[in-house]
Protein backbone atom coordinates (compact mmCIF):
# COMPACT_ATOMS: atom_id res chain seq x y z
CA UNK A 1 0.00 0.00 0.00
CA UNK A 2 1.54 3.16 -0.75
CA UNK A 3 0.28 6.83 -0.05
CA UNK A 4 -0.10 8.76 -3.68
CA UNK A 5 -1.17 12.31 -3.86
CA UNK A 6 -3.64 13.99 -6.87
CA UNK A 7 -1.04 16.26 -7.85
CA UNK A 8 0.38 13.27 -9.41
CA UNK A 9 -2.19 14.71 -12.09
CA UNK A 10 -1.65 18.35 -13.05
CA UNK A 11 -3.94 20.78 -14.08
CA UNK A 12 -7.77 20.21 -14.44
CA UNK A 13 -8.84 20.02 -18.14
CA UNK A 14 -12.15 17.76 -17.90
CA UNK A 15 -14.14 17.82 -14.70
CA UNK A 16 -14.06 15.60 -12.58
CA UNK A 17 -10.63 14.07 -13.08
CA UNK A 18 -10.57 10.43 -13.02
CA UNK A 19 -7.71 7.93 -13.17
CA UNK A 20 -7.97 7.04 -16.70
CA UNK A 21 -8.26 10.21 -17.35
CA UNK A 22 -5.50 13.37 -16.07
CA UNK A 23 -3.13 15.78 -17.37
CA UNK A 24 0.86 14.99 -17.21
CA UNK A 25 1.89 16.62 -13.48
CA UNK A 26 4.40 19.31 -12.92
CA UNK A 27 6.19 20.20 -10.53
CA UNK A 28 8.65 17.74 -8.62
CA UNK A 29 6.24 16.72 -6.01
CA UNK A 30 3.70 15.95 -8.61
CA UNK A 31 6.30 14.33 -11.08
CA UNK A 32 7.49 11.92 -8.82
CA UNK A 33 4.50 11.27 -6.91
CA UNK A 34 3.22 10.05 -10.21
CA UNK A 35 6.53 7.82 -11.09
CA UNK A 36 5.96 6.00 -8.24
CA UNK A 37 2.76 4.90 -8.86
CA UNK A 38 3.38 3.76 -12.50
CA UNK A 39 6.69 2.18 -11.06
CA UNK A 40 4.33 0.34 -8.63
CA UNK A 41 1.67 -0.74 -11.17
CA UNK A 42 4.20 -1.77 -13.19
CA UNK A 43 5.67 -4.28 -10.72
CA UNK A 44 2.12 -5.68 -10.02
CA UNK A 45 1.42 -6.39 -13.62
CA UNK A 46 4.89 -8.07 -14.48
CA UNK A 47 4.04 -10.43 -11.75
CA UNK A 48 5.90 -8.64 -8.69
CA UNK A 49 4.72 -7.19 -5.72
CA UNK A 50 0.78 -6.99 -4.91
CA UNK A 51 0.36 -3.11 -4.93
CA UNK A 52 -2.40 -0.33 -4.51
CA UNK A 53 -1.61 2.91 -4.67
CA UNK A 54 -4.18 5.48 -2.97
CA UNK A 55 -4.00 9.53 -4.21
CA UNK A 56 -5.37 11.61 -1.17
CA UNK A 57 -6.92 15.22 -1.74
CA UNK A 58 -5.72 17.84 0.91
CA UNK A 59 -5.96 15.83 3.82
CA UNK A 60 -7.60 18.05 7.06
CA UNK A 61 -9.25 17.24 10.30
CA UNK A 62 -8.97 17.61 13.45
CA UNK A 63 -5.45 18.76 14.90
CA UNK A 64 -3.69 20.43 11.80
CA UNK A 65 -4.58 23.83 9.81
CA UNK A 66 -6.44 23.23 6.46
CA UNK A 67 -5.28 24.52 3.29
CA UNK A 68 -7.38 28.01 3.46
CA UNK A 69 -9.94 29.65 1.02
CA UNK A 70 -7.04 31.29 -0.55
CA UNK A 71 -5.22 27.65 -1.53
CA UNK A 72 -2.37 28.41 1.36
CA UNK A 73 -1.63 27.75 5.33
CA UNK A 74 -1.81 31.45 6.21
CA UNK A 75 -4.26 31.60 9.39
CA UNK A 76 -4.28 35.84 8.67
CA UNK A 77 -6.77 34.59 6.13
CA UNK A 78 -9.09 32.74 8.42
CA UNK A 79 -8.79 35.73 11.20
CA UNK A 80 -9.92 38.01 8.67
CA UNK A 81 -13.21 36.58 7.43
CA UNK A 82 -14.31 36.10 10.86
CA UNK A 83 -14.23 39.96 11.57
CA UNK A 84 -16.20 40.54 8.17
CA UNK A 85 -12.48 42.18 7.05
CA UNK A 86 -11.67 42.27 3.44
CA UNK A 87 -9.33 39.87 1.84
CA UNK A 88 -8.12 39.79 -1.47
CA UNK A 89 -8.38 36.51 -4.03
CA UNK A 90 -6.34 36.27 -6.84
CA UNK A 91 -7.07 35.06 -9.95
CA UNK A 92 -10.84 34.56 -10.45
CA UNK A 93 -11.99 32.95 -7.05
CA UNK A 94 -13.50 29.83 -9.28
CA UNK A 95 -9.84 28.01 -8.89
CA UNK A 96 -10.89 24.59 -7.14
CA UNK A 97 -9.55 22.72 -4.61
CA UNK A 98 -9.81 19.15 -3.42
CA UNK A 99 -10.38 18.69 0.24
CA UNK A 100 -10.76 15.34 2.21
CA UNK A 101 -11.24 14.37 5.61
CA UNK A 102 -8.26 12.31 7.11
CA UNK A 103 -11.17 10.02 8.94
CA UNK A 104 -11.67 9.07 5.02
CA UNK A 105 -8.41 8.11 3.82
CA UNK A 106 -7.97 5.34 6.75
CA UNK A 107 -11.33 4.47 5.14
CA UNK A 108 -10.71 4.37 2.15
CA UNK A 109 -6.74 2.47 3.28
CA UNK A 110 -8.49 -0.21 5.17
CA UNK A 111 -10.77 -0.48 2.89
CA UNK A 112 -7.75 -1.21 -0.13
CA UNK A 113 -6.36 -4.05 2.54
CA UNK A 114 -10.19 -5.52 3.14
CA UNK A 115 -10.74 -5.45 -0.78
CA UNK A 116 -7.13 -6.90 -1.70
CA UNK A 117 -8.21 -9.11 -4.65
CA UNK A 118 -9.87 -5.91 -6.10
CA UNK A 119 -7.67 -3.47 -5.17
CA UNK A 120 -4.46 -5.14 -6.26
CA UNK A 121 -2.52 -3.04 -9.31
CA UNK A 122 -4.74 -0.44 -8.82
CA UNK A 123 -4.88 3.70 -8.46
CA UNK A 124 -7.49 5.26 -6.42
CA UNK A 125 -7.90 9.37 -6.05
CA UNK A 126 -9.59 9.48 -2.87
CA UNK A 127 -11.16 13.01 -2.16
CA UNK A 128 -14.45 14.48 -0.93
CA UNK A 129 -17.17 14.18 -3.08
CA UNK A 130 -17.29 17.59 -3.17
CA UNK A 131 -14.76 20.59 -3.92
CA UNK A 132 -14.84 23.94 -3.26
CA UNK A 133 -13.71 27.08 -5.07
CA UNK A 134 -11.68 29.65 -3.82
CA UNK A 135 -14.50 32.16 -3.32
CA UNK A 136 -16.87 29.68 -2.23
CA UNK A 137 -15.01 29.10 0.66
CA UNK A 138 -13.85 32.30 2.12
CA UNK A 139 -18.01 33.12 1.63
CA UNK A 140 -18.58 29.31 3.86
CA UNK A 141 -15.88 30.54 6.49
CA UNK A 142 -16.77 33.73 7.10
CA UNK A 143 -20.40 32.68 7.62
CA UNK A 144 -19.60 30.55 10.15
CA UNK A 145 -18.41 33.16 11.95
CA UNK A 146 -21.54 35.01 11.16
CA UNK A 147 -20.12 37.37 8.62
CA UNK A 148 -20.23 38.74 4.88
CA UNK A 149 -17.48 37.70 3.13
CA UNK A 150 -15.69 40.68 1.11
CA UNK A 151 -13.92 39.89 -1.31
CA UNK A 152 -11.28 41.94 -3.94
CA UNK A 153 -10.28 40.21 -6.83
CA UNK A 154 -6.45 40.94 -7.29
CA UNK A 155 -3.88 39.81 -10.46
CA UNK A 156 -1.31 37.36 -9.15
CA UNK A 157 1.35 39.72 -9.32
CA UNK A 158 -0.43 41.90 -6.67
CA UNK A 159 -1.26 38.98 -4.68
CA UNK A 160 2.43 38.23 -4.22
CA UNK A 161 3.44 41.78 -3.34
CA UNK A 162 0.69 41.35 -0.24
CA UNK A 163 2.04 37.82 0.97
CA UNK A 164 4.63 36.29 2.12
CA UNK A 165 6.76 33.96 -0.91
CA UNK A 166 5.97 30.70 1.01
CA UNK A 167 1.96 31.57 1.07
CA UNK A 168 1.92 33.06 -2.56
CA UNK A 169 3.75 29.77 -3.61
CA UNK A 170 1.20 27.30 -2.23
CA UNK A 171 -1.95 29.41 -3.08
CA UNK A 172 -0.42 29.06 -6.83
CA UNK A 173 0.14 25.32 -6.26
CA UNK A 174 -3.11 24.81 -5.58
CA UNK A 175 -4.92 27.31 -7.54
CA UNK A 176 -3.29 26.51 -10.78
CA UNK A 177 -4.55 23.06 -10.50
CA UNK A 178 -7.98 23.85 -10.24
CA UNK A 179 -8.69 20.32 -9.50
CA UNK A 180 -11.78 18.27 -9.06
CA UNK A 181 -11.80 14.41 -8.72
CA UNK A 182 -14.13 11.81 -8.89
CA UNK A 183 -13.91 8.75 -6.42
CA UNK A 184 -16.36 6.59 -8.52
CA UNK A 185 -13.60 4.36 -9.09
CA UNK A 186 -13.28 3.62 -5.21
CA UNK A 187 -17.04 3.60 -4.84
CA UNK A 188 -17.25 0.89 -7.36
CA UNK A 189 -14.41 -1.42 -6.23
CA UNK A 190 -13.92 -0.40 -2.76
CA UNK A 191 -16.84 0.48 -1.54
CA UNK A 192 -15.48 3.46 -0.40
CA UNK A 193 -17.96 6.04 1.20
CA UNK A 194 -16.64 9.51 2.35
CA UNK A 195 -18.75 10.44 5.32
CA UNK A 196 -17.77 14.15 5.09
CA UNK A 197 -18.08 16.76 2.07
CA UNK A 198 -15.63 19.41 1.81
CA UNK A 199 -17.08 21.41 3.73
CA UNK A 200 -17.90 19.53 6.48
CA UNK A 201 -13.94 18.37 6.40
CA UNK A 202 -12.68 22.32 6.37
CA UNK A 203 -14.89 22.87 9.16
CA UNK A 204 -14.27 20.46 11.45
CA UNK A 205 -10.54 21.33 11.17
CA UNK A 206 -11.28 24.78 11.94
CA UNK A 207 -13.62 23.97 14.67
CA UNK A 208 -10.85 21.92 16.63
CA UNK A 209 -8.34 25.19 15.64
CA UNK A 210 -10.98 27.30 17.30
CA UNK A 211 -11.58 25.26 20.52
CA UNK A 212 -8.00 24.63 20.95
CA UNK A 213 -6.86 28.27 20.08
CA UNK A 214 -4.07 28.29 17.68
CA UNK A 215 -6.21 30.02 15.56
CA UNK A 216 -6.98 34.11 16.19
CA UNK A 217 -11.05 34.32 15.63
CA UNK A 218 -12.72 37.58 16.04
CA UNK A 219 -15.63 36.18 17.48
CA UNK A 220 -17.33 32.61 17.84
CA UNK A 221 -18.65 29.83 15.70
CA UNK A 222 -22.21 30.01 14.92
CA UNK A 223 -22.39 26.71 13.39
Amino acid sequence: MHCGSIWRAGASRVLPITEDDFTPPFGDYGVQKDAIARMLKEETVSGGLATTTLHPGHISGPGWMPIGPLGNLDPSVLTRLSAGEAIEVPGLGAETMAHVHADDVAQAFQLAVERREAAVGEDFFITAPTALTARGYAHLAASWFGQEARLEPVSWDRFRETTTPEHAGASWEHLSRSQVFSVEKARRLLGYAPGFTAEQTVLDAIRWQVDHDPLEVAGPLVV
